[in-house]
């Protein structure tokens, strides 16, 4: 029987690379708290988490942008810039 381990933490490189790669992805974070969502429509959901240091790299990217107005209060949302 398979058990799902559930998410696992990783670093900024990867995050960055896995956001790119699923550009309906999004980087979340709450309190001192930081996750990848598969979906940037339901930032419950975890699929990556990163400790703070991590986070805090990933939150200066300029290849994300912040994302205002969503349903969380206390929480912030990033997603990948769309380049044109």
């Amino acid at each position: 029987m398979s058990v799902d381990a559930g998410p696992r933490k990783v670093d900024a490189e990867y995050a960055i690379e896995y956001l790119q790669e699923h550009p309906e992805a999004g980087l979340c974070s709450e309190d001192r708290r930081s996750w990848i969502t598969p979906n940037a429509n339901d930032t419950d959901q975890r699929i990556l988490l990163l400790d703070v240091a991590e986070a805090d790299r990933l939150k200066d990217d300029p290849r994300l942008r912040l994302v205002s107005g969503i349903a969380h209060a206390g929480r912030s949302l990033r997603v990948v810039r769309r380049m044109t």
